[in-house]
């Protein structure tokens, strides 16, 4: 049996809670798009997770659990709660299974804008440069490993699991020539929402040119191969255009 993780849930139905939860540096961002928007960030990350959650329920196989239901050895996708994986992914990755390996790594897709003028270059030469090295090899989906001792603090973090998984590819982790899983970068999302340089200043100008760039992508992206995605970036464009920028923002 695979079964799902999502690593960490917030009691998005809870404003008060959901914002205690939020890390402290990212509260005051919080605040500043509850000023800015018609719907607020709480009811919206709400929506958000919901269709990740609906995305999850979809996989044929796999089973969605909390860390301490999922039994040792059993195989786990970790993901956040925005992120989805294919209908098949669990199937597949059956298949793929070997005794030897300790990990499996599959290749990431996004659907996101970019965070900064450094990402964008950075997206730019992966596109003309598809060979080049990607800064992480994990994502917030793209891997998944038993359950063992040493599992939960590997998984809990892609930059953890990069590391963990990056000298291991072709020795102790599995490569699988697949696209099993979308990583779905929101306006809301925690990366999209803080500062990418020292001297810049997040303010409600920032917030509303992003704004502006996700009420397109979604309704632009070409989902290509994985067809499967295109229920929940739907969805993703309805929600998009559901949030308008509230009164004198």
């Amino acid at each position: 049996m695979i079964y799902i993780w999502v690593r960490a849930t917030v009691p998005w139905d809870d404003p008060e809670l959901a914002r205690a939860q939020v890390r402290p540096e990212l509260r005051q961002r919080v605040d500043l798009w509850n000023e800015t928007f018609n719907i607020p960030y709480q009811r919206f990350r709400k929506r958000v997770a919901e269709i990740a959650d609906l995305n999850h329920s979809r996989v044929d196989g796999a089973v969605r659990g909390e860390w301490d239901q999922i039994p040792d050895g059993a195989l786990v996708m970790p993901v956040d709660d925005d992120d989805w994986f294919a209908p098949d992914a669990a199937r597949l990755l059956e298949t793929e299974v070997v005794p030897a390996a300790r990990g499996y790594l599959w290749t990431s897709r996004w659907i996101e804008v970019p965070i900064s003028a450094g990402h964008r270059f950075y997206l730019i030469r992966r596109r003309l440069l598809p060979r080049s090295p990607p800064k992480w090899v994990c994502t917030t989906n793209n891997h998944a490993m038993p359950k063992d001792v040493e599992a939960k603090e590997i998984l809990a973090n892609h930059i953890t699991a990069s590391r963990w998984f990056k000298p291991r590819i072709g020795e102790d982790v599995k490569r699988i020539d697949r696209e099993l899983s979308v990583a779905n970068r929101t306006l809301a999302s925690m990366t999209s929402l803080r500062i990418h340089h020292p001297r810049h200043r997040f303010g409600r100008a920032e917030l509303l040119r992003k704004f502006r760039r996700y009420k397109c992508l979604y309704h632009d992206v070409d989902t290509g191969e994985l067809d499967w995605s295109r229920p929940y970036v739907t969805m993703m464009a309805e929600l998009m255009d559901q949030l308008e920028p509230a009164a004198g923002s």
